[in-house]
């Protein structure tokens, strides 16, 4: 067994801040049973590459602070997805364009070629 401090287990797995039972801040289960919340174990994996399992030793819970930034993490890699999308689409259209203007170009020469006969 490990001699861990008594309050240990309620400091924010990410940024260390320490909320006891009359902090005004919020303690957040990492892993949480209702499948909206438990999101944020997975969104600690991905976007700051730390592997959290309800197994090891650690704080199991993050503050307010740390959970709002992940969700901003989340959106903002949603809103770069989202862009990137935007951007390959009006490539694609940008360059389906220039086709339709390439062969109106050249149909208008070839007319005026036939034209000039």
């Amino acid at each position: 067994m490990c001699n861990l401090p008594p309050k240990f287990h309620s400091v924010c797995r990410l940024c260390l801040s320490f909320c006891g039972d009359n902090c005004s801040d919020v303690k957040l289960p990492i892993f949480d049973r209702d499948k909206d919340k438990s999101r944020l174990s997975e969104m600690i994996m991905t976007y700051l590459s730390i592997m959290v399992s309800p197994e090891d030793m650690l704080p199991q819970v993050v503050c307010g602070s740390c959970a709002h930034k992940l969700d901003e993490f989340h959106t903002f890699r949603e809103l770069s997805h989202k862009s990137e999308l935007l951007l390959e689409q009006f490539v694609q259209y940008a360059n389906s364009l220039t086709g339709v203007k390439e062969y109106l170009y050249k149909l208008v020469y070839m007319e005026t070629i036939y034209n000039a006969k």
